[in-house]
């Protein structure tokens, strides 16, 4: 799995910070596995289709079969595992990133699954 939260951890990087050298570090991740074709999973908040078909020209480059997993709860339910976690987000970056999310679109990749959770 490439995880930006475990790279945020790893390199004790808030998530409020600039997140391009975690960015960067998961996409250098995630070649190394494409290099070799193994399976994994990139595990991180992708908000916009735009952001979303960076990592998918990436991936498909190096012939890797995507799926998106859209996973949506409640808005109670998502802060409370929020607060329960060891790297809480503080509240005002959720609403921020909220309002710019675009749910994925059947037609981004080969497979996309919407999950309520």
């Amino acid at each position: 799995m490439v995880s930006l939260d475990d790279i945020r951890r790893e390199q004790k990087i808030s998530p409020t910070d600039n997140q391009g050298f975690v960015a960067n570090l998961a996409k250098e991740q995630a070649k190394e596995y494409l290099r070799k074709h193994h399976p994994f999973v990139w595990n991180a908040t992708n908000l916009t289709s735009a952001m979303r078909q960076q990592l998918i020209s990436l991936f498909e480059a190096y012939k890797a079969r995507v799926n998106i997993i859209y996973l949506e709860t409640d808005w109670q339910t998502l802060l409370d595992r929020n607060r329960s976690r060891e790297d809480a987000v503080p509240q005002s970056a959720i609403e921020s990133m909220l309002g710019k999310l675009t749910p994925p679109e059947v037609h981004e990749t080969a497979q996309v699954d919407w999950i309520s959770v």
